[in-house]
């Protein structure tokens, strides 16, 4: 039987494009957000797609605020621990290509004000989501062309007060053009690092290098893991790097592909390396010839016929057959990281593409990876769509990890220790790591939030973003420092190789201090409603309450400060409405005027 394969469409044609596919608007499914290039004059191009829960989608109405452009990064996240998914991205665009999106829990997006999650201003290629100080904070990431000028890559560190602040300790000093980035805790000590491939001015060609965190967010370039050591034909840029345990050994392992310094017959070449413990990479494989393009998103590991073992997708321009073409590798043999191109490859209804996207996410429910794919067809013009699985077998989530132990440590500073062990069901297949979920129940605030159900019967385990491994990654013990007083839960679940979660483990408990005299957020939920030209609001009666109004593009149109009720009158129009009480998480809907 034949893949399905399914087009957006005429209007939403793109190439060098990302996808982020998630629960937006927590209705049990996954919808999809994209955003790319389209020429003609050039011009963004993307939309916001609303599953209906097998698969079918429809365009979520109303202008987006969410618009990356070319070659960047849509990324989801919980940045202010409310519990849904919020969304970084940036890119080459026109007009705001960058930004933070916040969720009102509805799937409506509003983008954040820059004095509170401030994002540089430069155009930015690569952006993203990590605690990088392991305070349990969610941090992020813009990394920007350097054009002649340093201070271009900057990491935002969460602080208590929910406010960031911007460093450029780690990576001010690099003049880097087109940085594509990756989070990965490559050597499994608990301390999530980075990876980049680029041009370098500071060096004069194109580069491919780890730099490893000392655990408190400051990264230093890393020469055990020098990819390629002296051969500079090795490194890459212009391309992806895509990360997982191939051989089963506990490590993640890279796939690498892109353009080389010095071009010529390896040019486009694309190379599987065996991460030896987290001390060195050793080449293992090395595939011709298919050049991508672009940067980033374009290629990706995962278990696509669920066998337990790794494969992967690559495309690009085929040097060999003379024409775009996506590709399918199945792994054959892990020990040895064998791979061979599936006759599939040739058989999908699948246009070849190179300055590719891809993304994974099971779209229909059928426990199957399905494929998002966005670039230059073979077929003579841009295309935007996905392709479903139509693999034989459905993927086997994993059973829940068991042994959860906490460790507290009270010295000069709090650290928390969390462990667990690999459930059983995963013996013996590759990829698989793990995601925390951690909350502050006295204040109500997620520091990690497993994008998840937690509890659920039936829906326990199932996860509310596609295609991304577990947030501590291979790690079955990871440590946090600083957690402020309260009262925690925590578990975790195995995500397999097809980045399916299975169940969490029961639900633990510690405790930090002495919460009881914390004041416990509450739930604010004003009434908020238009009756004619004239927006109301019924907040509490014995606060004091900011509204801001807001277009759908993100402008801030109108702001007031109000004890109990207030009212506004608008033009005829669709806005968002943002409103804040002290202890309260901000309230945030869309109003139609008339």
């Amino acid at each position: 039987m034949q893949a399905q394969y399914v087009d957006f469409g005429e209007d939403l044609k793109m190439h060098k494009g990302d996808f982020a596919v998630g629960d937006i608007d927590n209705d049990g499914d996954l919808d999809i957000i994209f955003s790319g290039e389209e020429d003609g004059p050039w011009h963004e191009v993307g939309a916001i797609m609303l599953n209906d829960g097998i698969g079918n989608f429809t365009l979520q109405e109303g202008d987006r605020v969410i618009r990356m452009g070319r070659s960047g990064n849509i990324q989801f996240g919980d940045i202010d621990g409310d519990g849904d998914l919020d969304v970084i991205f940036g890119g080459h665009g026109d007009g705001r290509s960058r930004g933070i999106a916040l969720n009102d829990g509805h799937g409506v997006f509003t983008l954040a004000d820059e004095e509170r999650y401030p994002i540089g201003e430069d155009e930015v290629v690569s952006c993203g989501f990590a605690d990088f100080n392991l305070d349990g904070l969610l941090d992020y990431y813009f990394f920007s062309n350097n054009k002649g000028m340093l201070d271009q890559c900057i990491l935002y560190f969460q602080q208590p007060d929910g406010s960031f602040e911007p460093s450029t300790e780690s990576f001010g000093k690099y003049k880097w053009y087109e940085p594509e980035v990756t989070i990965v805790d490559f050597d499994n000590d608990g301390y999530p690092d980075i990876f980049v491939t680029c041009h370098s001015d500071n060096v004069g060609h194109k580069i491919s290098a780890l730099f490893k965190n000392d655990g408190f967010g400051v990264f230093a370039y890393f020469a055990g893991s020098d990819i390629g050591g002296e051969n500079i034909n090795y490194y890459h840029a212009n391309g992806t790097s895509s990360w997982g345990d191939i051989n089963g050994d506990g490590y993640p392992d890279l796939l690498l592909n892109g353009d080389q310094p010095n071009g010529g017959d390896g040019d486009g070449n694309f190379r599987v390396w065996q991460n030896l413990n987290g001390m060195s990479f050793l080449l293992k494989q090395e595939y011709s010839k298919i050049r991508q393009g672009s940067v980033g998103n374009g290629s990706v590991l995962v278990d696509w016929d669920n066998d337990g073992k790794l494969d992967f997708f690559m495309g690009g321009w085929n040097f060999i057959d003379g024409k775009q073409q996506t590709a399918l590798y199945l792994g054959t043999d892990p020990a040895t990281f064998t791979f061979v191109k599936s006759s599939l490859s040739d058989s999908f209804f699948l246009p070849g593409v190179s300055e590719q996207g891809y993304r994974i996410a099971d779209l229909n429910g059928d426990n199957k990876a399905d494929l998002l794919f966005c670039g230059w067809g073979s077929i003579g013009r841009r295309v935007a769509g996905y392709l479903f699985s139509n693999v034989s077998t459905a993927s086997t989530t994993p059973v829940a990890p068991t042994g959860l132990k906490a460790e507290i440590d009270t010295g000069d500073e709090v650290m928390v220790t969390l462990s667990w062990e690999a459930p059983a069901s995963e013996a013996g297949k590759y990829g698989t790591t793990y995601n925390l979920a951690l909350k502050n129940t006295t204040t109500g605030k997620w520091f990690y939030n497993p994008m998840a159900v937690v509890v659920g019967g039936e829906k326990n385990g199932w996860r509310k973003i596609g295609g991304r491994m577990g947030n501590v990654f291979y790690n079955k013990r990871y440590e946090l420092y600083d957690l402020p007083e309260g009262n925690y839960e925590w578990t975790v679940q195995a995500i397999n190789g097809a980045y399916f979660g299975g169940a969490f483990a029961e639900i633990q408990k510690f405790t930090i201090g002495n919460p009881s005299g914390i004041y416990k957020i509450d739930a604010y939920k004003p009434k908020v409603y238009a009756s004619g030209n004239t927006l109301k609001v019924k907040g509490d009666a014995n606060a004091v309450q900011s509204l801001k109004i807001y277009g759908v593009i993100g402008v801030t149109l109108a702001s007031k400060t109000f004890t109990g009720n207030t009212e506004m009158e608008l033009p005829a129009g669709v806005y968002i409405v943002e409103l804040v009480k002290t202890g309260a998480t901000p309230f945030r809907t869309k109003v139609l005027v008339k």
